[in-house]
């Protein structure tokens, strides 16, 4: 491949030839002989897949043992895939240019649903076969990620799936393959699967819908911060240096999955994450740093943190970034003390423009935090602020969406010389308690973002969601191994990178539903809390009859606090995996 890749002259016919040359900085090198080899692949193009920190962490865990050998393989452009399928060349490794058929493992992460047409042509580009009952000693094919909570849309094409955090679970499995690797080799792969099945936080979707418990890391400090993150040659989405401060988040926004799939928060301490950035600075050159979670502004000691990182970052003018800011006060004073080196943008996230519509999706501010926060920055010096929102929430009407439209107003009357208003369309998702919801027809999401479409002009700019890609991602979200079928049709008929707006073709899903006798209407009309779902096979730890009560909490309007400050909300999480929340205040 190596050799093809110099000789061939393809590098000077596709767009940026970086993504597909490897030998970055920090990599991991390895003589492969004796070894097991493991190819960790993200299912989009490289600059997207170099900003995914799981990968990263799975990649110098693994390579910490000496019998392992774990490389990469990012999807490749469509100009490059159209390159290589003249050349035959099929996918390959970023350390040693291996063909993917060539490993033992194949990982695939799986971050967002609309990625799954992709994951289906890296298998078919890796010269593996699509369907995992058509393999024999091919390679294991292995997913992770979120969207491996509900694993049954892709049920039919993967091996097995990683549930819970992959530091846990995929060392298992590599010795586990390694000291059978002859039942793989020797096609006798029904048997090792078997033997995998019985490790905690694996689901075998051959073998049946078994209940699978995820797998958890109880204190995060247990897995060092990798000293020497790789460092890429080209620009990527988040051309930074990442840490991750803490997992997990337990607000309880009864939206969000990541907070679900995360409990419970484990914080790192502030000696060991001085001692990180110092090693983590030094080995990249990097000019910005962020601190990466759910909520990191949460973090017990975020004041004490941030007073003891800047001054080793401000001597080498190395800029800190946070995910998202706190709405009230004492996020705005850590925004500031952090914009002494360089403004790197502020963002809130009220999600919904009036107090019922938050307090049914529990998100625990009020529009006078809100307001106060957005004046304390203008008065610390910013000009511009970001304020994201969701449209078609349960319970929604038409004035929670005029309360978006006035909300903004008020935050750009502040003084802000620019308010930028995003707007996603609320999809349900598995294991939340909204996962019961209803979501919106394109129809009708199209009629509430037109509501929002009068903030248009005067100093906000507003940024929607595609109707047509909500809706695919939404059937997908919930959906069966039916509609696994038809993402196999979809892709066979085109569809490839439809989380790019610019790629995504509705009528190719659309013809893809309807061959495979997908109704899109029994995935989106939302379920009975008594209904058994399609994952309820898959436990994160958190009882169903928490998300029945928090959902049946939501229609009531009434909130839940976080178990950190109110105590135990009797989500369950502590009790079945024997973990608890590890907290370290400076």
């Amino acid at each position: 491949m190596r050799k093809w890749l110099v000789s061939s002259g393809v590098l000077n016919k596709v767009g940026k030839p970086s993504r597909y040359i490897g030998k970055e900085l920090n990599r991991v090198i390895k003589d492969p002989d004796g070894k097991l080899r493991i190819l960790l692949s993200f299912p989009d193009t490289y600059e997207v897949g170099m900003s995914h920190l799981g990968l990263k962490i799975l990649y110098k865990e693994l390579n910490k043992t000496d019998e392992f050998y774990a490389e990469r393989a990012y999807l490749p452009w469509k100009d490059m895939i159209g390159e290589m399928i003249s050349a035959r060349i099929p996918l390959y490794s970023m350390e040693t240019y291996t063909a993917a058929a060539q490993f033992d493992i194949v990982g695939i992460t799986l971050q967002y649903e609309l990625c799954y047409s992709n994951v289906l042509a890296l298998l078919e580009l890796a010269g593996i076969p699509i369907l995992q009952r058509e393999r024999t000693t091919e390679p294991i094919v292995l997913g992770g990620g979120p969207c491996s909570t509900n694993p049954e849309p892709m049920a039919d094409y993967f091996d097995a799936f990683v549930i819970g955090d992959g530091e846990a679970v995929t060392p298992q499995i590599c010795c586990e393959v390694r000291e059978n690797i002859e039942l793989l080799r020797s096609g006798r792969r029904r048997e090792l699967l078997e033997l995998l099945s019985k490790i905690q936080g694996v689901y075998v979707p051959s073998l049946g819908r078994r209940k699978v418990v995820k797998a958890v890391i109880a204190d995060l400090s247990d897995y060092e911060i990798d000293p020497s993150p790789l460092v890429p040659y080209m620009k990527t989405v988040h051309d930074r240096a990442v840490m991750e401060v803490m997992r997990g988040c337990n607000r309880g926004c009864r939206f969000c999955q990541a907070g679900m799939i995360y409990r419970p928060v484990r914080e790192r301490g502030v000696d060991e994450l001085r001692e990180s950035v110092q090693k983590v600075l030094k080995a990249t050159g990097y000019d910005e740093l962020s601190f990466l979670s759910l909520s990191t502004m949460d973090h017990s000691s975020i004041d004490v943190l941030t007073e003891e990182i800047l001054p080793l970052l401000e001597p080498q003018r190395v800029a800190l970034s946070l995910p998202s800011t706190r709405i009230d006060s004492f996020g705005v004073e850590i925004a500031s003390q952090i914009a002494s080196i360089r403004r790197t943008g502020l963002t809130f996230a009220p999600e919904a423009g009036s107090q019922r519509l938050r307090n049914v999706i529990n998100k625990n501010v009020s529009e006078d935090d809100l307001m106060a926060t957005v004046k304390a920055a203008k008065n610390s010096g910013w000009q511009r602020v970001k304020l994201y929102f969701m449209i078609g929430l349960p319970t929604e009407r038409d004035e929670d969406l005029e309360e978006i439209v006035r909300l903004a107003r008020k935050v750009k009357a502040v003084g802000f010389k620019e308010v930028s208003v995003s707007a996603a369309i609320f999809i349900p998702k598995p294991h939340t308690p909204f996962q019961f919801s209803p979501q919106i027809s394109e129809v009708e999401a199209s009629r509430r973002l037109g509501i929002l479409r009068k903030l248009s002009g005067r100093g906000i700019q507003l940024g929607c969601h595609n109707p047509s890609s909500s809706t695919v991602e939404g059937v997908l979200s919930r959906g069966d191994r039916k509609v696994g079928r038809a993402i196999l049709r979809a892709y066979k008929s085109g569809a490839i990178f439809d989380e790019w707006n610019e790629e995504f073709d509705a009528s190719i899903w659309q013809e893809a539903f309807k061959a495979e006798g997908v109704d899109v209407q029994d995935y989106m009309k939302g379920y009975s809390t008594q209904d058994e779902l399609t994952w309820d096979h898959i436990s994160l730890g958190i009882s169903k009859r928490f998300f029945i009560e928090e959902y049946e909490k939501a229609l009531r309007e009434e909130t839940t606090g976080d178990c950190r400050w109110v105590g135990c909300t009797g989500c369950a999480v502590c009790q079945t995996l024997n973990v608890t929340n590890v907290l370290r205040k400076a």
